[in-house]
């Protein structure tokens, strides 16, 4: 039986194993009891009924105590016809004889005092094993109660045996759960709230020089003066629409909306692709781009949003790379990874900003003034989804270098050999 392994079900059990041997012997003790008091019952009826002939017929005693010891059926008969006669021993006639009665009576008694103790014993036990039963019951409540109010401090864990042990370990599972949880939501409210105030901050800056060109513009100005204005209206506008569309990219992956595909992607496709997007920026720095690697190096992947992640580098090198500067990118393959690696002439990144390069929003002591700190951060989550990392090493002065790795899957490598 499945509930034997409760250690209560078990002490229940054990208690009524030890009632029932306990009411065996109380049973055998009545029934000898009774059957002394039978005997004695019969003893006097005998000897009433042996005296009263032996008074009458002394001659008659020896037959009478034989027919006691070992009556015959032609005495028996000859008895019950005599005994008949007087209404005694005859179907629907009660016998109220004095020693009969007393017999019915004791028995009775006893009868009554076992089944008595039989049901006392019985709910004896079972009620202390519902009180028990329901006081962790109770307790499990109380706890349930606690962790609704947000109560967390309290330990139900129970190292005994049993379902109710059980039950309890498994609460106090999904109470550590809703705990870290409850941490981890109210971690990410305050990183809600520190990403609205930096949003707020980003978008505030290019609305604000535009409400101020659109000021200067409200005046009277040569036709001249008009147009680099309004040149420097559209480029606030070009950087809002940068920000708002990064953000909403980014505000996709926090949500866990975007689904990457798995398909192969080659990554001398990928590279001219994301250096064709980057081409005007590279026309009017007059910078130079070299791209080293076999064509047939790939990695299983999402195309386009790996090119996003490629662009955003590659933005990052070519602000901080001087006019007539160079940008290598080279890509080979190896058995664990793709390696994509993107390096610039440029003015470098400290050392102190390299831990927090990724992070969003943060912008770097060599950062430009139009810099807002999002692309190298949306590049290192679109590589992170796709089970890769990206790394950077750099020196102030010296340019950068970022490393992409995008790690194989080498179950389905097996797989596709078998």
């Amino acid at each position: 039986m499945s509930s034997l392994r409760n250690p209560e079900a078990k002490k229940l059990f054990s208690a009524f194993a030890g009632l029932f041997l306990l009411f065996i012997l109380l049973a055998g003790v009545f029934s000898l009891v009774a059957s002394r008091q039978f005997q004695s019952t019969a003893k006097q009826t005998h000897a009433a009924v042996v005296g009263a002939v032996i008074a009458e017929y002394p001659e008659a005693e020896q037959e009478v105590v034989r027919q006691i010891l070992n009556a015959d059926e032609e005495a028996v008969s000859q008895g019950q016809e005599v005994l008949s006669r007087y209404g005694i021993y005859t179907d629907g006639i009660e016998v109220n004889t004095g020693l009969l009665q007393s017999n019915f009576r004791v028995t009775l008694l006893l009868f009554l005092l076992f089944s008595v103790l039989i049901s006392g014993a019985f709910i004896l036990q079972v009620s202390k094993f519902l009180k028990r039963q329901y006081g962790e019951i109770q307790e499990v409540t109380r706890y349930a109660q606690k962790i609704e109010n947000g109560d967390y401090s309290l330990d139900i864990r129970d190292n005994s045996e049993g379902d109710l042990s059980i039950l309890k370990n498994e609460i106090y599972k999904i109470t550590t759960t809703l705990k870290s949880q409850a941490a981890l939501l109210q971690q990410e409210k305050i990183a809600l709230a520190d990403s609205m105030a930096d949003i707020s901050h980003q978008l505030k800056t290019p609305m604000t020089s535009m409400l101020v060109l659109n000021d200067i513009l409200s005046r009277e100005m040569t036709e001249t003066e008009k147009k680099e204005f309004l040149a420097r209206m559209k480029a606030q506008l070009s950087r809002l629409e940068w920000l708002v569309t990064s953000l909403l990219k980014l505000a996709k992956f926090d949500a866990g909306t975007v689904v990457m595909k798995k398909e192969q992607v080659l990554v001398g496709h990928l590279v001219e692709k994301a250096v064709a997007a980057m081409e005007i920026p590279l026309d009017i720095k007059m910078q130079q781009v070299q791209i080293t690697g076999d064509r047939d190096v790939g990695f299983m992947g999402d195309f386009n949003w790996s090119c996003e992640a490629l662009i955003n580098i590659l933005k990052n090198c070519i602000e901080h790379t001087p006019e007539k500067g160079r940008i290598n990118i080279s890509f080979s393959e190896n058995p664990l990874f793709t390696e994509i690696t993107i390096t610039d002439s440029g003015v470098g990144i400290a050392k102190e900003d390299l831990p927090y390069l990724f992070n969003r929003f943060y912008k770097g002591k060599n950062a430009g003034d139009d810099s807002v700190g999002i692309g190298l951060a949306m590049a290192h989550t679109i590589v992170s989804r796709q089970g890769g990392d990206i790394t950077v090493q750099s020196e102030a002065g010296s340019g950068a270098q970022f490393t992409i790795k995008l790690y194989k899957d080498t179950v389905t490598q097996r797989a596709d050999l078998a």
